[in-house]
């Protein structure tokens, strides 16, 4: 008897394991690492506790969420000390399989829709998000049946939703809209995250080169942007009370 009860309780475990997937185990190609000095939070904004500091170059375990702040800002959930924090990614990188995904762009719920395990809507529910919500784009697309999935990662954890029900944004638009439907900035500042670049006087590589700016440098955000002939988002910044361009690809909103 009690070996019959050892074997149902063994089963039940490998079961267990193998149909109950997880966001940690949806996440396992995905990592967060830091770009410059930043506090990890107990939750996802800047009103939730700092738990530490951490040096950029670290490299953290994705825990397979992320979502937007009121603010408009990215944070994703990761592991440390074997447990969960939460980090702004103006100061990390979402990577997958060790290259850093785009955050020029956000995909946006046009109605009621369900997040599922996979493209399809054969796939099972992960869950539902209201109409108007932003999440995160992971970069990836499929079409099913001559629909576009767009893969994202959302506080319920990573899935993919249908193109027909959402559409890609860019991410300076994931900010609080207003009762008259225009969007206000809620940014404030552009972060220099990737090394050493040029600032320019327009939002292209076709314009003059003015100065170099380092990684860590925070300059102001004049609260426009500009995509170029590449698709490469461009922030309009100042520097030394001169209005000047600054791309995307090395620079974050925060």
């Amino acid at each position: 008897m009690k070996r019959i009860l050892c074997l149902t309780l063994m089963l039940a475990l490998v079961l267990s394991a193998v149909l109950a997937p997880t966001a940690a185990l949806a996440a396992s190609n995905y990592t967060v690492r830091t770009t410059a000095s930043v506090n990890l939070r107990k939750g996802p904004g800047l009103g939730y506790g700092k738990i530490t500091s951490l040096k950029s170059g670290r490299t953290l375990t994705y825990a397979g969420v992320s979502q937007f702040d009121s603010r408009g800002m990215g944070w994703h959930k990761v592991i440390y000390n074997g447990s969960t924090a939460w980090i702004s990614w103006a100061y990390s990188n979402l990577l997958a399989n060790g290259t850093a995904i785009s955050e020029e762009r956000a995909v946006r719920a046009t109605a009621a829709l369900n997040v599922r395990s996979g493209a399809g809507t054969g796939n099972a529910k992960i869950t539902t998000v209201a109409n108007g919500t932003n999440m995160i784009y992971l970069g990836e697309t499929a079409t099913v049946g001559g629909t576009v999935w767009y893969k994202v990662t959302t506080s319920a954890g990573i899935g993919w939703v249908s193109g027909a029900y959402s559409r890609l944004v860019t991410t300076p638009d994931v900010k609080p809209v207003s009762s008259s439907g225009s969007s206000s900035s809620s940014y404030s500042k552009v972060y220099v995250s990737g090394g050493s670049v040029w600032l320019r006087t327009g939002p292209g590589l076709n314009y003059s080169r003015v100065t170099t700016v380092h990684e860590g440098q925070n300059l102001t955000y004049r609260g426009s942007s500009s995509t170029d002939s590449r698709g490469v988002r461009w922030y309009n910044v100042t520097y030394n009370g001169q209005s000047v361009w600054i791309s995307s690809r090395y620079a974050k909103l925060s």
